[in-house]
Order: C-alpha cells, then structure tokens, then sequence
C-alpha cells in the first residue's frame, strides 16, 4: 500500500494539481449576481453573455418543449425571465461540478455516476428542508448541499487506488468514511472540499458548510446552513439516494437537529415526508440538467 499522506502534504498537493479544473469565471459571476437580491434579469444575462456555450445552452434549454413557453425566446435577459435566475444559477453551477465529477478515467464513470447522482440528490434534500424549515436561502442550501462530497473528487484523482481501499474500508469494515480517509490520506473528503471551495472563490458559507457537514457544531459563520446539509445527506439515504450504496445510516447529530428543526415530535415526520418529494424533484432536476447539457449539441 502506497504511504499514508499527511493533511498538511495532501494540502500541498490538491492546491498545486494542475489537472483541478477551477470553477469558470462566468459561473462565479452568475453566482455572485444572483445571491445579490437587486440584480436584474439583464445583468445576470449579461454575464451569462461573456459565455457562448452557456448562452446557446439557455436559449435552447428557454425555448424547448421542458418549459413550453408560447413564444421563441430571442433574446438571454428573455431567457433568464423564463428560466428564472435562481434555476440557472443551479445549472451553471450543476454544469460545472459535472465537469469536475467528469474528469479522471474511464474505469471511473461508474464510481463518478454515482456520486454525481447523490450530490445532486443531497442539494435537492437541503433545498426541500430549507424550505419546509424557513431557511432564508433554498438555493444557496442547495448549492451547499450539490458540493458538499466534492473532497471525494479531489482524494480520487490524487490516487485511485487507494481512494478505492476507503470505499472497500467503508464498505466491508463499516468504518465511516471520514475515518478511513484520515488513515489513508492524512485528511477527509470535508476539508479537501473546503479547500477546493475556497481555491474555487466561493462564499464563505458555503466554504464552511462543506468542511463541516459531517460536524456541524463546529461551524462558526453559519451553523444552520452546515446542519442543513447534515441532514440533508441523511435524508438521501432515506430516499435510496445515498452513495457509496450498502453502508449503514449515520444518526443525525443532535446539534443539527435543533437547528433544522426544533420540535423533536416532527423530525421523523418531516423526513418521512420529504422522501418522496426528493426523489421526485431529483428526477426532475436530472432531466432539466440533461436537457441544459445536451442543449448545445446540434
């Protein structure tokens, strides 16, 4: 087995990889502009402008039979109207967290599927709490929860191999798997993928909320967003969503719970209700993702 990293070596590694896509400059625009409540229609298609291929794609994604709007869509500020900003704020940032899923070989595509589909799983699971519970911001608890596993990208690409022995750790030992990362690689997926975030230029939040969704009592800026998609990755597991597959449901901390939700009497119940609709917004997700992707093929 190859020697066990240090966190601090592991660090030095994941900034200095070249082959780390960072995150596009217009999707960090798009990000920024739509988190500020007062930027118009236009400003965000401006931006999205500055991009051929996300401009094709949201005139094609506008003017297909996925949204049926009675009229052609000629021009982006249209586009982002019927879209609606937040929805294309999700896409631009979907797209580009594909791209990373996407990289590395192809004995991958199978381990990257699948956590593709739970990351994406786990932002729908955090915006439907967001909502349920009257978190001021569903999209940006999606986008915490969307990113929340992208330390695992990072710990494949930096060696395959012994990525694998975690997964099999995870798997046949039950050892969670922060734990066997840390024995591996010196350092968990939760703070690789902080790291990544903050080369990525993210907001702070959603910096914190990846390196503390397996612990979110130790948050400091912002404890609801990191409880949020605490309980978000439980309730993926409910919805048969979870990834790897076949590992043991983790209890949700304590902590997090008071912060989601503060009557013990209707935990279960929230969760036992919102499993159906994560699994019907996540299909419904993918097949507008899928449309948005495939929008600039011809």
């Amino acid at each position: 087995m190859t020697k066990t990293a240090d966190a601090t070596a592991l660090k030095a590694v994941t900034e200095g990889m070249v082959a780390l896509p960072t995150l596009p400059l217009v999707a960090c625009r798009v990000i920024e502009a739509v988190a500020q409540p007062d930027t118009s229609a236009e400003e965000v298609a401006r931006i999205l402008s500055l991009d051929p291929a996300l401009t094709a794609r949201t005139l094609r994604l506008a003017n297909s039979e996925f949204y049926g709007f009675p009229r052609k869509v000629g021009s982006v500020a249209l586009a982002v109207v019927v879209l609606g900003s937040n929805t294309l704020r999700d896409l631009v940032l979907s797209a580009s967290v594909f791209q990373t899923l996407g990289e590395g070989d192809a004995d991958g595509n199978d381990v990257m599927e699948g956590l593709w589909n739970h990351s994406l799983a786990c932002g729908v699971a955090a915006r439907c709490l967001a909502e349920r519970c009257g978190y001021r911001l569903s999209s940006e608890a999606y986008a915490a929860g969307l990113l929340h596993d992208i330390g695992k990208v990072v710990l494949r690409q930096t060696d395959p191999e012994r990525f694998q022995a975690v997964i099999a750790m995870v798997k046949e030992q039950g050892e969670a798997m922060e734990d066997a990362e840390r024995g591996l690689f010196g350092s968990s997926h939760a703070e690789v993928g902080a790291w990544l975030a903050e080369r990525w230029g993210l907001p702070a939040d959603l910096v914190e909320a990846i390196a503390c969704h397996h612990r979110p009592e130790a948050a400091t800026r912002n404890r609801e967003l990191a409880a949020l998609v605490h309980v978000a990755n439980s309730l993926t597991e409910r919805a048969g969503l979870s990834w790897p597959q076949g590992v043991d449901t983790r209890p949700i901390a304590a902590s997090a719970w008071e912060l989601v939700e503060v009557d013990e009497r209707r935990r279960e119940e929230i969760l036992d209700q919102l499993v159906e609709d994560v699994i019907r917004e996540t299909e419904r997700e993918r097949a507008l993702f899928a449309e948005f992707r495939g929008s600039q093929e011809d």
